[in-house]
């Protein structure tokens, strides 16, 4: 069915081209070149650098990381910024405070999002987030943290997403202690939290989602020149559209994350996670119960002359409603960087592999358990497929035009089924469709994804998308099989 694209979402892509256009109207100098948006990255390296410019603000994925002590150094050791007087005020010799925050807004108009089984198949709606956060620091010995969020969904009219909306809410609050004194790295960490490791294929923010996933979560870390070391205990907090956001007290979430940094341009992390579920769900098998899940694993990244790699190995282990868990998943990506050459273009390819089950009937699960993945940066813009009883290639073109301050990339993906009698899993995790007698085949389809992010200056960028999905022989059998589209548009700003 047709549908009329709403006069709020026309004026509201109307404000995102105009607040873009009048940024880049404006003579700033250009920021120096960073890595594609965070939640598009999937190599370890960064673009070729531009030539080094004077020191001024860098705006991070988890943004209680961000340092602005460079204002300490004095006028003209660093590049003057409107939001300079937010930044690294001093109360007495020992208190300095951070303000900062975000506005977003993205237009989203989706086709076929559920393969055509929904009777209204086109929605076109609007996101707007806004954040604040205050920074304040004692020295190098305490720190409170404290970010507000306030996220709306405008115009849709398909279901609404737990994901879309959190109106007035603690994004984030928490106090940081160095517990053996400021000349000690280790610190403990409390309170509600980012939590984010590697390269977020398990453990994300998620930051495409209008309100960010987050925890309420206990950290010790230590952080040095040779090692990075992080323990923790958590449970996810979940959005509660009319109350307080509260975290889930059936799932527990706890692990240990070690990264080694001292093999010149490359790096090995070690992970270990764990998760307690005690609420009544169904396994693969069918069976409801308990679960606890274990997962082991290592990661190798690193970049020369050029090329950028990492590879990925995970193990999963425990029990679910008395059923054995044992899964596996792996992971192969690269690319190399033409630097000499005009846009820098970097081609790269990737595959991912996540266990799935094979048979109902044997008391084992089988499945690969994502965890808290940022799926979008690695598996299509169009969400439909989780890391889960899933095998998927890919091969992108990237290129940095305009100056170098754009980036824009053009990745198709092949999904197939590892299990054809297990489930596709969708971006959340969730189960879809299925043929518990395995009479579909594998072929789960290809998707092609266009983007481009146009940073306009230090503090903000529009990104610019499409993704068409084609359905296979598993979509065509087991439902409707309309091809799924998604076209988005997004102004984002931060100080």
């Amino acid at each position: 069915m047709k549908r009329t694209i709403p006069t709020r979402a026309w004026i509201s892509a109307g404000c995102v081209l105009l607040l873009g256009w009048q940024a880049l109207a404006q003579e700033t100098p250009p920021a120096q070149k960073e890595s594609a948006d965070e939640n598009r990255q999937t190599t370890d390296t960064t673009p070729p650098q531009a030539p080094k410019t004077p020191t001024g603000p860098k705006y991070l994925n988890l943004r209680y990381d961000e340092d602005f002590s460079y204002l300490d150094d004095g006028p003209g050791t660093y590049r003057e910024n409107f939001f300079d007087p937010i930044k690294n005020l001093h109360f007495g010799d020992d208190w300095t405070l951070n303000l900062g925050g975000e506005f977003r807004i993205r237009l989203e108009a989706e086709t076929n999002k559920a393969f055509g089984a929904n009777r209204r198949t086109q929605d076109t709606f609007v996101l707007h987030r806004y954040v604040l956060h205050a920074d304040l620091k004692y020295g190098d010995v305490f720190r409170i943290f404290m970010q507000g969020i306030a996220a709306f969904d405008d115009d849709r009219n398909l279901a609404r997403r737990g994901i879309d909306e959190n109106r007035w809410d603690l994004q984030q609050v928490f106090f940081d202690v160095k517990v053996l004194g400021a000349e000690n790295p280790l610190t403990l960490r409390f309170g509600r939290q980012d939590l984010q490791y590697g390269k977020q294929r398990f453990v994300s923010p998620l930051d495409w989602a209008n309100t960010r996933r987050r925890f309420d979560a206990i950290k010790l870390f230590s952080h040095g020149a040779l090692w990075d070391i992080d323990a923790f205990y958590a449970k996810p907090v979940a959005v509660q559209r009319d109350q307080r956001d509260r975290f889930d007290e059936e799932y527990d979430f706890y692990g240990l994350y070690v990264t080694y940094k001292g093999i010149p341009g490359h790096g090995i992390d070690g992970f270990f996670f764990a998760q307690d579920r005690t609420a009544d769900r169904r396994n693969p098998n069918g069976r409801r119960g308990d679960e606890s899940r274990y997962t082991l694993g290592t990661r190798f990244w690193g970049g020369t002359a050029g090329f950028d790699y990492q590879a990925m190995l995970a193990g999963q282990w425990g029990h679910w409603a008395g059923d054995t868990i044992c899964a596996w998943a792996w992971t192969l990506d690269g690319g190399y960087t033409l630097a000499d050459v005009a846009w820098k273009p970097r081609i790269g390819m990737g595959i991912d592999w996540a266990d799935g089950d094979g048979s109902p009937l044997d008391r084992k699960v089988g499945t690969f358990d994502q965890l808290f993945p940022l799926g979008h940066a690695y598996l299509g813009y169009l969400d439909l497929i989780g890391r889960q009883n899933v095998n998927a290639a890919r091969i992108d073109l990237s290129a940095w035009p305009v100056s170098e301050k754009a980036n824009t990339t053009l990745a198709y993906h092949v999904f197939c089924l590892n299990e054809e009698r297990d489930a596709l899993y969708n971006a959340g995790g969730g189960a879809g469709r299925r043929n518990p007698f395995g009479k579909s085949g594998k072929e789960i389809g290809q998707e092609l994804d266009f983007t481009l992010l146009w940073k306009l200056d230090a503090h903000s960028s529009v990104l610019l998308g499409y993704s068409h999905f084609w359905d296979s022989n598993f979509i065509t059998s087991t439902g409707p099989s309309d091809d799924p589209d998604l076209i988005y548009i997004q102004y984002s700003y931060k100080f």
